[in-house]
């Protein structure tokens, strides 16, 4: 199991909790939000100190934190050490154990009454605009792989319309996709994925070709 197969469902807990869920948002693998509410999930794979550092740093930007991990890793951790509960109770963390399509919340964090370090709310600004900002969710949380950010998605979609167009000019991808830099992102080609044809439009490089099977669904 990957960190990343812990991500979908969380993500689909949270879902059904009426949370729009983003993966990777800046440091914290799983964030949700709901109007006011933020939730964030740490995802790992074994226990550790460094997992619940993190966690309590979350709590300057989050409501409610909790630490996620595979089922049988943290009843194991449980038995071996049982003043675990006791600390994530005394720290307001919560804990909840994965399986492959189920979640059990453990424990359930208090609100955090951790005070705001400085810069903590201009963090959780640039979260929150992160967030809001993509609208795709290509981001796996828990994933070590580049993450994908807003930029990136545009770069994403505007591929994906090439590859349905076959060939484009800026102006009907532009139309087609809604994104009002598409002749700057066409224009930086940071990837490679675009070129232009003997009449000028705009087509999928061969590199673009195959990268773009990835995001297609």
């Amino acid at each position: 199991m990957k960190e990343t197969d812990l991500f979908k469902p969380v993500r689909a807990f949270f879902l059904s909790l009426g949370y729009d869920v983003q993966g990777e948002i800046l440091a914290a693998d799983v964030f949700a939000v709901k109007g006011d509410d933020i939730v964030i999930v740490e995802l790992k794979l074994t226990i550790s100190m460094k997992l619940i550092y993190q966690a309590m740093e979350r709590q300057h930007v989050a409501q409610r934190v909790y630490l996620a991990a595979p089922k049988a890793v943290v009843l194991r951790h449980m038995k071996n050490n049982p003043m675990f509960i006791r600390l994530l109770n005394r720290l307001g963390l919560g804990l909840m154990t994965v399986t492959s399509d189920k979640i059990d919340i453990i424990l359930e964090p208090e609100s955090s009454i951790l005070t705001p370090k400085r810069g903590s709310s201009s963090k959780k600004r640039l979260m929150l605009s992160e967030f809001h900002a993509r609208d795709q969710h290509q981001t796996l949380g828990g994933t070590n792989q580049k993450k994908i950010t807003f930029y990136r998605e545009q770069v994403i979609e505007i591929a994906k319309a090439l590859y349905t167009l076959h060939e484009a000019s800026t102006k009907l991808l532009k139309e087609y996709t809604r994104i009002d830099k598409t002749a700057d992102i066409l224009r930086k080609n940071y990837d490679g994925w675009f070129t232009k044809n003997e009449k000028g439009l705009h087509m999928l490089s061969p590199q673009g070709e195959t990268a773009i099977k990835d995001f297609l669904f």
